[in-house]
């Protein structure tokens, strides 16, 4: 195996030292050099950019020393890559681009060498044609605002299957086929955007990677190698628009790293079909000298020829029509006031002069061809000087601007709004007073009415109102109330009019005040306390079962309160002075705070204090407005006599 691979290495080697031309092939009379240099008009290009191991002094060897039997076709040269941008990039300020698939038909000169051996090539476009196995050409360019990025990429396969010229180890062909990437991605910067010019400053790499796979057929050996490099690039693109739907583009780069030196330059003419399809036509010539310093692989080629391709774009801003813009100042005027319109046009071209013409409703500027026009607005809005009256009108005037040297996208149309006011007319002044402000049932009330022309004008007065009996003419007049007025507000309403029939009204207002219903105390009935001689104040059971029931009708009677009069009997000498209160205090003690109580709110129960009628507490539901005026009890002072539960122990006797 090892032996087959070396021998293919050295015919490999032997192939591109001897390229045949079209005419004979030309062989060295002595393999003792170790540099031969050879004129072929399409060389292989078959090599690694690495030194490869001991056995490459054997391959040079072997290959001064073969003699094929056939003569071989070489690989061609792969084509260059392709331009930065081939399709016309829309204008604007946010994201944008294209994307092209371009093809370029370019033909190689310079000189090719591998392991020592270089040989001058001169291919044209046609030769490289045959060897094309598949090819990927793409052109992309993304810019937002004046950043632009260009990026190409070209992907490219050759390939050929020949005879070897010796068969003694069994092998009769080989397969070799070439592969070829180019990156080319760049960054710029638009330093001049003008109308007629636009220039670009670029800077970026360019990647390259050149790969070749040689297999010995029938056996299927193979060998692989590649070389790749990155070359270092600054450059420059001036864009010349041409009308509306062509450009000329003139590029250039140049720069140096992996190769010693790398540059181009690129004229192109773009014609844009529809609004994103496109194709472009040029020329384009790329020269690249790349000699590793071992020698083991050279590439100094320069490849020329057109350029063709479609392009689509998308983004950028869409043409821009031209605008108007109307002003009127000011706004809003009085009747006879003069209101100055204005147009003001943009996108139109500076260079063209524009035409206006202007037309509204209800002013007289129809015809006018200046930017700026003044209106008469007098009896727009009535006529104050001759005493006719007007309301508030609202008025357009429209201007239509006109670029006559441009065929289309040439108009635009404004309007400008402004209000013609009626000169102010004053009407009467007014103002009511009633005097007195309250009156009675079957009483009675003067109203007035002040009143004035800020205009001299003479005045007329009515009247009007809302209740009561009304009477009187010229500024004042007089009000009695009736019984159906009682507890209402009267209005009244005077109202001036002069002899325009502007008028103004005022109104006076009269309270009739509501006819009061005494309230009366009404009496709820008493519980006793005869059962206990022992605790006389004490509410007992059937004290308890009244107080109940009296719970549940003060409930029912949300409004007034109920007095609570503890009496007690001549015959009662324990605290005679104060058992009466008690049992009231007692009482409401039960009512609003024993635990067993039916819980009534305290601030409803009033105790009181009455004379000597008995052993009971008697209760007078006072209503809301009410007042209690029993002359036999006072209120007792709780501070004084605390209420006690029905459960209290009796006080306890003092021993002496």
């Amino acid at each position: 195996m090892k032996k087959a691979f070396i021998l293919y290495l050295a015919l490999f080697c032997g192939l591109l030292a001897r390229a045949q031309d079209a005419s004979k092939i030309q062989m060295p009379a002595e393999s003792g050099n170790a540099h031969q240099s050879t004129n072929v008009t399409s060389p292989s290009f078959l090599a690694s950019s690495n030194p490869l191991d001991s056995a490459t002094e054997s391959n040079s060897s072997a290959a001064e020393l073969a003699a094929p039997s056939a003569n071989p076709q070489p690989l061609p040269d792969a084509p260059a890559p392709a331009p930065q941008a081939s399709g016309w990039v829309p204008e604007g300020s946010g994201w944008r681009g294209a994307v092209s698939i371009y093809g370029w038909f370019a033909g190689a000169h310079g000189t090719a060498g591998v392991l020592g051996h270089d040989a001058s090539i001169h291919v044209p476009f046609s030769d490289l044609f045959h060897y094309l196995k598949g090819i990927v050409p793409v052109a992309v360019e993304a810019d937002k605002g004046r950043f632009v990025m260009p990026i190409d990429y070209l992907w490219i396969k050759l390939g050929v299957d020949n005879a070897l010229p010796i068969t003694d180890l069994g092998q009769t062909s080989i397969n070799a086929h070439f592969t070829e990437s180019i990156l080319t991605p760049k960054i710029g910067y638009r330093i001049v955007d003008g109308e007629h010019l636009k220039l670009d400053a670029l800077a970026g790499i360019r990647y390259w990677y050149l790969g070749q796979n040689l297999t010995l057929e029938p056996a299927g050996l193979g060998f692989t190698k590649s070389a790749n490099w990155v070359d270092g690039l600054g450059g420059a693109r001036f864009i010349l628009p041409v009308g509306e739907k062509a450009a000329v583009t003139v590029a250039g780069d140049a720069g140096g790293g992996g190769a010693n030196l790398d540059y181009q330059v690129i004229g192109l003419l773009t014609y844009q079909f529809t609004k994103h399809f496109g194709i472009g036509l040029g020329w384009r010539y790329l020269d690249v000298d790349y000699r590793p310093g071992n020698h083991q692989f050279v590439w100094d080629v320069a490849q020329s020829g057109a350029l063709a391709g479609l392009y689509f774009n998308f983004g950028g801003k869409p043409p821009v029509p031209p605008l108007a813009s109307c002003s009127a100042s000011p706004s809003e005027v009085l009747e006879g006031e003069p209101v100055k319109v204005t147009a003001t046009g943009s996108n139109f071209n500076p260079k063209h002069p524009i035409t206006y013409a202007w037309n509204g409703n209800g002013a007289n500027i129809s015809g006018t061809t200046a930017p700026s026009e003044t209106i008469d607005t007098t009896g727009m809005a009535g006529d104050f000087a001759k005493g006719i009256l007007g309301k508030t009108t609202n008025y357009t005037a429209t201007a239509t601007l006109t670029d006559p040297k441009e065929k289309k996208n040439n108009t635009a149309t404004c309007t400008a709004n402004y209000t013609v006011n009626p000169r102010p007319v004053h009407p009467p002044v007014v103002s009511c007073s009633a005097n007195p402000s309250s009156v009675a049932i079957n009483q009675s009330g003067t109203v007035t009415m002040t009143a004035s022309s800020p205009d001299n004008r003479p005045l007329t007065y009515s009247w009007t109102s809302s209740g009561g009996q009304f009477s009187g003419s010229g500024t004042s007049g007089t009000l009695v109330a009736t019984n159906a007025d009682a507890g209402n507000t009267l209005t009244v309403t005077g109202t001036a009019t002069d002899d325009r029939k502007l008028s103004t009204s005022c109104t006076a207002s009269v309270t009739v005040p509501a006819v009061q219903k005494v309230a009366e105390v009404e009496d709820w009935g008493e519980c006793t306390f005869e059962k206990n001689p022992k605790k006389p104040w004490r509410v007992d059971n059937d004290c308890k079962d009244v107080l109940d029931k009296l719970a549940l009708r003060i409930q029912q009677m949300p409004n007034g309160k109920v007095a609570i009069v503890g009496y007690h009997d001549q015959t009662e000498v324990v605290n005679a002075e104060t058992i009466g209160a008690q049992r009231a205090v007692n009482i409401k003690y039960y009512m609003s705070t024993d635990e067993l109580g039916p819980k009534v709110d305290p601030t409803r129960l009033e105790p009181r204090k009455g004379g000597a009628k008995g052993k009971a507490a008697h209760f007078y539901f006072v209503p809301q407005g009410a007042t209690f005026t029993a002359e036999e009890s006072a209120t007792v002072d709780e501070t004084a006599v605390l209420g006690q539960s029905r459960n209290a122990p009796s006080p306890t006797k003092k021993q002496k």
